[in-house]
């Protein structure tokens, strides 16, 4: 089972490598510095598939007030806006920082939308524009009890 989550915790790591390395530099601050633009961060990032699953959400570097819309494609490839299903919606502060919560996560779960494996968040303006991205592992408890038992006591 550690090789199982250790396995995950790579797959993610490099995934936000590969996705961070592609989101590009938005400007120059005045004293010269790069300013990275925005930036997202999934802070439950692995996750079992479950009707109570809930994705928590963070996001720094937007503009002041700027709202944004968080989209989630299922396993079918097709993506959706889950605007209605974050509490609270998500919309920059003073310092351009923002956190939210996918309560309605686990919907997707029950209807099988989500299975096994890492998928991406993107984060967009109100355009669809897309300003950032993260990742979120699921897995299946019930499989892994059965491939690995006892594997739940270990941790």
């Amino acid at each position: 089972m550690k090789k199982l989550i250790w396995g995950l915790v790579a797959v993610i790591l490099v995934a936000g490598l590969v996705i961070g390395t592609s989101v590009g530099v938005t400007g120059a601050s005045p004293a010269g510095q790069s300013n990275p633009g925005p930036t997202v961060t999934v802070a439950t990032p692995v996750l079992e598939i479950s009707k109570n699953a809930q994705v928590v959400i963070m996001g720094s570097g937007f503009e002041p007030g700027q709202e944004v819309n968080i989209v989630f494609t299922d396993v079918s490839g097709v993506r959706a806006d889950i605007a209605t299903e974050l509490d609270p919606a998500p919309v920059a502060n003073d310092v351009g920082c923002w956190a939210t919560a996918w309560t309605g996560c686990g919907r997707y779960c029950s209807k099988k939308l989500i299975k096994e494996g890492v998928y991406v968040i993107m984060v967009t303006d109100v355009e669809y524009k897309a300003l950032a991205t993260a990742a979120v592992a699921f897995y299946d408890a019930g499989k892994a009890e059965e491939e690995w038992p006892g594997w739940a006591k270990a941790y």
